[in-house]
């Protein structure tokens, strides 16, 4: 039976170590473009709500989509939800986090 040095298994282990973070960075972007994504498809969903007469936003859907995160993630998926739906609901900050000023053509 022939055993590895430390160092060499401390190395090995470095290197998954490194790998692992470099696929959860890539995660984190992916996420981080999905939601802005779904931000943004949120607020036009908002403004042709409000075009067509309804309010801008429907509670029984929010509560289907917490739901649906509930049942998927468990009790931190309906916390997810939340904070998800809640990134749609402040209209002065753009979906990447910068403050977003209406368009000269809009009143506040």
């Amino acid at each position: 039976m022939s055993e590895r040095p430390a160092a060499a298994r401390r190395e090995a282990a470095g290197e998954d170590v490194e790998q692992h973070r470099e696929r959860l960075r890539e995660l984190d972007g992916d996420l981080i473009r999905l939601i802005q994504l779904r931000v943004r498809e949120d607020r036009l969903l908002q403004g042709a709500r409000r075009a067509a007469g309804f309010a801008r936003t429907d509670l029984a859907r929010e509560n289907a989509v917490l739901r649906g995160y509930r049942e998927a993630l468990g009790p931190a998926g309906a916390q997810l939800a939340l904070l998800l739906i809640g990134m749609t609901r402040h209209a002065d900050q753009a979906p990447d986090g910068r403050e977003e000023r209406p368009s000269p053509d809009r009143s506040p």
